[in-house]
């Protein structure tokens, strides 16, 4: 009996180990996409061909995260480092 119930206690957690995985992946794909997203919308900055200036301009209020994003990016683009430390989450 004693044995059942220490399995069914790691299954439960392991179960809520993968849906917190799950969820983390989830987060980072968005993120991700939110980078592809701003780059084809704003990709005449670094001279990638973009789309035409009329649904930039119309895009532009739906983007305020990712235009915060990359001033931040424009900001810690001097130290590479410290940028890839706080990505992994180095403590």
């Amino acid at each position: 009996m004693i044995f059942f119930s220490k399995i069914k206690i790691f299954i439960k957690q392991f179960n809520e180990i993968q849906r917190n995985k799950l969820a983390q992946g989830y987060e980072l794909e968005e993120k991700e996409l939110r980078h592809v997203f701003a780059l084809l919308v704003l990709g005449q900055f670094v001279g990638i061909p973009s789309a035409p200036a009329h649904l930039t301009t119309e895009l532009l209020p739906e983007m305020t995260q990712e235009l915060n994003y990359m001033l931040q990016k424009i900001n810690s683009t001097h130290d590479p480092l410290a940028e890839l430390f706080s990505v992994l989450d180095v403590t």
